[in-house]
């Protein structure tokens, strides 16, 4: 288990370092083929299809969870069952929405800008994203059968398959449809790959429909509309926040502030690589032997979880004023007091990363999902009361902090309660 859980770390860490590349390289690789005016252009065009990223409605997730955890006491018939019915779910939603979105892009009436070739990039954009969605159930299935790490890997590999089409268009094409439909491509192949690779020791897990069960749909569909909560919830706060500061404290504050959580993020981004390798290290073991058999991981765990990002943020405000100098050519000042909240907003964040893996990964995380918007909207009240009387940047470092505070406690408070069940299978959803 710990080669499983230092495997699936570095593989976490290697889509941070994909995820960093791909930022690095896209703008100055963009403005070599075309200018600026084009480059935005392709921006807004390639924003739009992140709404689709939400049709999946949280179903791949929550049933990869449910494969863990039957796989994890040996139930390969309920494995596959629940797989095959993700399978059916996904190919209905990614299948029928791939056939009404690409012909209404091409010719349905659009503003007068859209000509044929963002017409035909708008479609494809599209098509990869569903892609991307459907292949999400090969990696589920990697994850779900002791293979995250290798499942992980082949995403991120799928996420550069995608990226070196987008450059392979523009620098054959160098039309807004050249570039997508490259990328769609790129993104296809490592899609079909992942999905053949997933079918090798896949442990009785089967492409296909005949054991698709409607009553196991129905027992997944609720934790999957739950999961949908969080981005949501991401959104509020973080949007909503930086919106704040920029209505009370004007477009400089927005740049200060977003700086600073940017650095503060940096302890929390660690906490996740770790926290997120966890995770079906949780579901396997919940699904073998219940609350008990999760115990001594989840203790140690999240003490260590809690310590390193607690580490994390002390160093980061020592160094932070050298970061700022350098990143930002001594343009962003240090201003201590608004560093110090918000390094401890993400040293908080540590406290209840593994206790919310924990409930994520085993299908609890119902409740928490409720709370977690109620935070959202507690950072954003907090921040606007303490925005008017501190400041809008340190108000909204403070909001920040103690809705995080808040949804630690809460996220620590469930997980106890779920730890104390010693049946797996008991139906209560705690707080």
């Amino acid at each position: 288990m710990l080669r499983r859980i230092i495997l699936g770390l570095g593989a976490n860490a290697f889509g941070q370092a994909v995820t960093i590349a791909i930022q690095l390289f896209s703008l100055p690789l963009f403005l070599y083929f075309w200018d600026p005016a084009r480059y935005g252009s392709w921006l807004l065009l390639s924003a739009i299809p992140a709404y689709v990223m939400m049709a999946d409605v949280g179903m791949v997730t929550a049933a990869g969870n449910k494969m863990a955890m039957a796989i994890g006491r040996a139930d390969v018939a309920e494995a596959n069952r629940v797989y095959q019915s993700a399978q059916l779910f996904m190919t209905i939603v990614c299948g029928g929405l791939a056939l009404i979105l690409a012909p209404a892009v091409l010719l349905l009436p659009l503003p007068s800008y859209m000509t044929m070739d963002m017409r035909v990039a708008l479609a494809a954009l599209l098509c990869g994203v569903l892609t991307a969605l459907y292949g999400g159930l090969a990696e589920a299935a990697f994850r779900a059968t002791g293979r995250y790490a290798v499942g992980t890997m082949l995403g991120q590999i799928a996420r550069l398959a995608e990226f070196a089409g987008y450059m392979l268009g523009l620098a054959l094409f160098r039309t807004f449809s050249g570039v997508a439909l490259t990328g769609f491509l790129g993104r296809a192949i490592g899609a079909g790959v992942t999905t053949w690779l997933s079918q090798r020791d896949s442990q009785g897990l089967r492409l296909g429909f005949s054991a698709a069960s409607r009553e196991e749909l129905k027992s997944i569909i609720r934790p999957a509309l739950s999961f949908m909560v969080f981005p949501i919830a991401n959104a509020l706060s973080f949007q909503g926040v930086t919106l704040l500061v920029g209505a009370l404290s004007g477009t400089t504050a927005v740049a200060l502030f977003n700086t600073y959580r940017t650095i503060a993020r940096i302890a929390v981004q660690v906490t996740a690589m770790f926290s997120h390798a966890l995770g079906p290290e949780f579901s396997r073991l919940y699904g073998e032997g219940g609350a008990a058999a999760v115990r001594r991981l989840y203790q140690r765990s999240a003490a260590l979880s809690a310590a390193q990002s607690a580490a994390l943020s002390l160093i980061l405000y020592f160094v932070a004023p050298f970061l700022l100098e350098v990143w930002t050519h001594g343009r962003i000042p240090f201003v201590p007091g608004v560093m110090a909240w918000l390094l401890a907003y993400a040293a908080v964040g540590g406290i209840w990363h593994v206790p919310r893996i924990f409930l994520m990964s085993t299908n609890r995380h119902i409740g928490l999902s409720g709370w977690s918007f109620v935070a959202a909207l507690l950072s954003v009240v907090v921040a606007f009361g303490l925005g008017h009387v501190l400041g809008g940047v340190e108000g909204a470092a403070i909001g920040m902090f103690l809705s995080e505070a808040f949804i630690a406690c809460v996220c620590v408070y469930i997980a106890r309660l779920v730890l104390r069940e010693a049946d797996p299978g008991a139906p209560a959803e705690p707080f």
